[in-house]
């Protein structure tokens, strides 16, 4: 065969593998299209089931924005719009944002982890309080499930690490037991022991390496830029479901919630964090291990880690009682997040204390249905 001949072969073998490549990426494209456009005609009836004012939605596929949705409107008079700039409370899925700048503070030696959380000079009261008391992640008692749950041991010496981890409850060593009130006073206990005030940590860590503009750190933010001006009041849904507007939580900024911020501004939290800006990779690995799981999941550094179909699941859910709700959904496998905010807290699914089952959330399971195929192997 000439130099000819056998070049028109080759040319002709790669069109013919280039051609079925081509057209399996339209076809993927159609199918993703398909995929994105079902979850939406799904989030667009879930809001009106479920009396939702305001809801927004991303997703975050391969580090950047691929699908987003703005639905409804954010005030009582129905003549606001929202859109992708409207913020919401975020309420816990503040932890996750909070705990990245905390260990980055950490490892720039601003702050050490095993720094007692009887550094906030108000702990002993408040620990002799909440052990006694009858909520069932301070004094003990059930879970949703019957699971027993131990009372705060305040003879412990509970550190940071302990509260990041949500190990404050029994013995050392005990199960994980989601405790909101322990994690709302790690930035006391930080500020007892001479650190600088978790608002300045968190914003040299996360927003500005994140380049998260107008994010508010709680109501007294001095630097929230415009995330009051477009916040989505928050509403109620009564028993017959119709909503009124809520008050707004008198709560500052602490590292369990207070964030206002908008499902981009989490995105791009989320896109900065896997692209290596925010935490070293020994940080990266040891939160995101693939290392085993107890059969009820686990909580780690402000995130809920737990295993799905052979999938490994990260998140953090928000809920805000009659006023705020969201949801984080992390994937690493498959390069995949979710995030949605709204301003009532009907996106939250009642998620035991003791167990990680972001799979019961209608709203998870359906993604999950559609973007995520289980590992059968």
């Amino acid at each position: 065969m000439t130099c000819k001949g056998l070049f028109g072969g080759v040319l002709m073998s790669l069109s013919m593998i280039m051609l079925p490549l081509g057209n399996m990426a339209v076809a993927s494209e159609k199918n993703d299209m398909d995929s994105y456009q079902k979850f939406g005609s799904f989030l667009s009836d879930f809001r009106k089931s479920q009396s939702i004012r305001a809801l927004t939605a991303v997703i975050v596929k391969d580090g950047e924005i691929v699908w987003e949705q703005a639905l409804g409107t954010s005030d009582d008079e129905r003549e606001v719009p929202t859109t992708m700039d409207t913020t919401f409370g975020i309420a816990s899925v503040t932890k996750p944002i909070a705990a990245a700048a905390i260990l980055a503070e950490a490892d720039a030696g601003g702050l050490s982890l095993d720094l007692p959380l009887s550094n906030d000079p108000r702990w002993p009261d408040f620990c002799e309080w909440f052990s006694a008391s009858g909520i069932p992640f301070g004094g003990g008692g059930q879970d949703s499930d019957g699971t027993v749950i131990a009372p705060v041991d305040c003879a412990r010496k509970l550190s940071l690490a302990d509260s990041l981890n949500m190990r404050v409850n029994g013995p050392a060593g005990s199960g994980f037991v989601y405790n909101p009130m322990t994690y709302a006073r790690i930035d006391r206990a930080i500020e007892g022991a001479g650190g600088r005030p978790l608002r300045a940590i968190v914003r040299e860590h996360i927003l500005s390496k994140a380049d998260m503009k107008n994010v508010a750190l709680g109501w007294h933010d001095p630097d929230g830029g415009s995330a009051l001006r477009l916040l989505a009041p928050p509403f109620t849904v009564q028993d017959d479901g119709r909503d009124i507007k809520a008050s707004h939580s008198d709560d500052d900024f602490r590292a369990a919630a207070g964030i206002r911020a908008s499902a981009r501004h989490v995105a791009q939290f989320d896109i900065a964090l896997d692209a290596g800006k925010l935490l070293s990779p020994e940080w990266m690995m040891r939160i995101f291990s693939e290392e085993k799981l107890p059969p009820r999941g686990d909580y780690r550094w402000g995130w809920f880690a737990q295993d799905w179909q052979g999938k490994r699941l990260y998140w953090h859910s928000g809920w805000e009682p009659d006023r705020y709700s969201a949801i984080y959904l992390k994937i690493p496998e498959e390069k995949l997040s979710l995030i949605l905010l709204a301003n009532n807290e009907n996106l939250w699914w009642s998620n035991a204390l003791s167990a990680a089952e972001i799979h019961k959330s209608p709203i998870v399971a359906k993604f999950l249905k559609e973007f995520v195929p289980p590992d059968l192997s």
